[in-house]
């Protein structure tokens, strides 16, 4: 094949992988980004959030694994919530109500009530308002396209004044900064909030007392049957009781911890898009799914920290990052003893890739045989079997950003072998069959999760949800491929 045009079929494909879009198959749940914790956590990732917990995540968690089916959540841009369900876009939204009077509530389905919500006034000095319906002539902290249903009429005919937000962190922000006297904040957010800023005071009262609901596309495979079925046996098993019990207190309200993702990594264990400041936005991949797999086990939302390796083990050493699902003892060398290490998740071994049919080339049948050739390698990776080599020079070590930076320098001709592990060996093959393998592994070991010794995790915990995904399954079909997100 002409090297020219296998360069390009390589840049296509790799393009076509970046392509942003909705996943395929299974129920997609969606969520409105201007949530904020503890009602919704979310990675920010370059402007394009991701979910990663809070009452919201955990109750569409709970619906989605009590019906058994594939799900994802997903961002809905605010303006675009009632097109998305209606047309189908995503199947359905769990934090809704028919009480808020959305243009779009004869066009879908509503579910029975999830659970029971409230409001309050917030304000940083004492409130002299002791009922809802004393509140008059303020103006009032509130959040783009929400509806407050008690105080909506009085919006309306300016007896009240809104002062919105795009979200409900934006809206602390102008309450604590003097911008505004009073803010509105569902009982959990106030919960949350007062934790962290101590000199903020509730209203005696609460108001806009609504029944959560799922709002469900007409044009959606679930029915609302199946889904109030589900409903109806979460409730007898007290799983939505329990969540909201638990964002109902301060001292059980879920923690978020810190979990580091390598910037290095590659397709299949990250995959990333980019936009048009050329800045990395993750799209998923087989790390990114077992932080987020490991995190609804443990009931905690998950901060991500996208990072280049060569910083990962200090700052989880320090606990700057708590946890790592892609280490072991070998590749962390002196910082090992600082970690707890949980118990294997997979088993990977290093390859020796080069490109079929390449005349220059000779076989390699043992490390012996890349004596005096130059090895694509990823910068702060460690090859404990190759060491010796590089280190005496008889192999040349030569870094690049990645394996997909590797992948690219082969497919020019400018390096004649690099390394890939099994995982990637197998995912890029399959779109690349000019690929070749070398007849020997390298380096096999076990992958661990690497847990800070001053991070507040309980490495049992983390081996109990590595136990409980590879006992149901879960495990073994983040590993399936073919990997996409």
């Amino acid at each position: 094949m002409n090297i020219s045009r296998l360069i390009l079929i390589f840049l296509f494909s790799v393009t076509a992988q970046l392509v942003p879009g909705f996943a395929v198959g299974g129920l997609k749940f969606g969520f409105n980004p201007s949530n904020a914790p503890p009602l919704l956590y979310q990675f920010e990732n370059n402007g394009n959030p991701i979910p990663t917990g809070g009452l919201i995540y955990e109750v569409s968690v709970a619906i989605g694994d009590e019906l058994g089916e594939d799900y994802t959540i997903e961002r809905i841009p605010r303006k675009r919530i009632a097109q998305q369900i209606v047309e189908n876009r995503v199947d359905l939204i769990c934090h809704n109500s028919i009480r808020w009077r959305h243009e779009f509530a004869d066009n879908v389905l509503w579910s029975t009530p999830l659970f029971t919500t409230s409001n309050v006034l917030v304000s940083t000095t004492a409130i002299p308002f002791e009922k809802v319906s004393q509140i008059t002539g303020i103006t009032i902290g509130t959040v783009e396209n929400y509806v407050y249903a008690d105080l909506e009429d009085r919006f309306k005919n300016k007896e009240l004044q809104r002062s919105d937000s795009a979200s409900i962190e934006v809206s602390v922000k102008k309450l604590l900064n003097d911008r505004v006297s009073y803010i509105i904040l569902a009982e959990p957010e106030y919960i949350y909030f007062k934790s962290r800023y101590p000199r903020l005071v509730r209203s005696s009262f609460s108001f806009d007392q609504t029944d959560i609901q799922c709002s469900l596309s007409r044009k959606s495979s679930l029915s609302l049957e199946r889904l109030n079925r589900a409903i109806a046996n979460l409730h007898r098993k007290k799983v939505l009781q329990r969540i909201l019990e638990r964002y109902s207190n301060s001292a059980t309200m879920p923690q978020p911890f810190s979990y580091g993702l390598n910037s290095n990594d590659s397709p299949p264990f990250i995959f990333f898009e980019k936009n048009g400041h050329n800045l990395n936005r993750v799209r998923g991949g087989l790390f990114f799914d077992i932080g987020r797999e490991i995190a609804k086990k443990l009931r905690r939302p998950v901060h991500f920290e996208l990072l280049p390796r060569g910083r990962l083990d200090a700052r989880l050493a320090a606990g700057l990052i708590e946890m790592v699902c892609y280490d072991n003892e070998a590749w962390a060398g002196e910082y090992a003893k600082q970690y707890q290490w949980s118990q294997p998740i997979f088993r990977q071994s290093d390859l020796i890739v080069s490109l079929r049919n390449d005349k220059a080339d000779t076989k390699v049948r043992s490390l012996e045989d890349l004596k005096g050739k130059r090895l694509g390698t990823v910068l702060n990776f460690v090859y404990p079997a190759l060491s010796p080599l590089f280190e005496n020079r008889s192999v040349l070590r030569e870094d690049a950003s990645s394996g997909a930076s590797n992948l690219e320098k082969l497919f020019s001709q400018r390096i004649p072998f690099i390394i890939l592990n099994n995982l990637e060996y197998q995912y890029y093959e399959s779109k690349h069959p000019h690929l070749q393998r070398a007849a020997l592994e390298v380096d096999p070991v076990d992958v661990k999760c690497a847990v800070s010794k001053k991070a507040d995790l309980k490495i049992q915990e983390v081996d109990a949800a590595i136990r409980e995904l590879q006992s149901s399954g879960r495990m073994q079909k983040i590993f399936s491929p073919p990997y996409e997100p």
